[in-house]
């Protein structure tokens, strides 16, 4: 069931899967501009979804939420939420000023001339451009569900068991806590994985790849500009492969283990096996 918050509140989507299937599921989300939070909760037995923003009711991201479908059919939860209009992360109350001339990118979005952000506003010739918060979709699955994320200008974290996990976002990171299969790219952000299982394939053009236990039998990460770091355990087998353009390449637990095929290189960086 979907429920939408009164116009004159803070506006918010919600549904809790009564559809009559239990157990886990695939998390389908599309949200071009936000973040994306799941957590996979042991003891959930159904999905369930909120959707909401911190901008104002008459905001572009409110009518973002407004415009959001949640459906499910049988083991796959499908979110979509709209574009918001000239949508770039805010910044909360964070302040900078770009002082002199050229132009100054701000979450993707070009600015000309001298430029400050004061409390999520870009300022620019005297004039005020609102930055928007974006849209938060908040999921919690069953335990061992699945994800599949897309995004222009958004991230994503999940968090607890999740059986598999592919990501893809343009500007923003990918964040998992728990993983057994994880493919993600995050062409201008970082990817981030505490555990993963069974194997993995992630990638950053602009941003580092970090996995802190990885305990898998396929690795295969790769880093444009920024450094990858790899924890690997005493679990893993067969072959790790990390590349850095320009970066460095730090691999924790595979030295002396004959049982890995490790092959790693550093364009303009180091790589350290240790």
């Amino acid at each position: 069931m979907t429920q939408l918050a009164h116009r004159d509140s803070t506006p918010e989507r919600s549904f809790t899967s009564t559809g009559g299937y239990a157990g886990p599921v695939l998390a389908d989300v599309t949200c071009p501009t936000g973040v994306v939070y799941v957590t996979a909760d042991r003891s959930a037995e159904v999905a369930a979804v909120r959707i909401l923003t911190q901008d104002g009711p008459d905001s572009p991201a409110a009518e973002a939420v407004r415009g959001a479908t949640i459906t499910q059919d049988a083991e796959r939860l499908v979110v979509v939420v709209p574009d918001v209009p000239h949508g770039a992360g805010g910044f909360g109350n964070a302040s900078f000023t770009s002082f002199g001339g050229g132009s100054t990118y701000v979450n993707g979005v070009r600015f000309d001339g001298p430029v400050s952000v004061v409390n999520g506003r870009v300022i620019i010739g005297g004039g005020a451009v609102n930055m928007t918060n974006g849209v938060e979709v908040h999921i919690t699955v069953p335990a061992g569900s699945g994800v599949r994320y897309r995004s222009e200008n958004g991230s994503l974290h999940t968090y607890g068991p999740v059986a598999a996990m592919e990501a893809r976002t343009t500007n923003g990171s990918v964040r998992a806590e728990q993983v057994g299969r994880l493919k993600a790219r995050a062409s201008n952000g970082s990817v981030k994985a505490g555990t993963v299982t069974e194997w993995l394939d992630a990638e950053s053009d602009n941003g580092s790849v970090k996995v802190e236990d990885y305990a898998g039998s396929a690795c295969r990460v790769r880093a444009g500009n920024g450094s990858v770091a790899l924890t690997v355990a005493r679990g893993a087998s067969g072959r790790i492969e990390a590349r850095a353009g320009n970066g460095s390449v730090k691999l924790y637990g595979v030295r002396g283990r004959t049982d890995l095929d490790v092959d790693a290189t550093a364009g303009n960086g180091t790589v350290r096996k240790c």
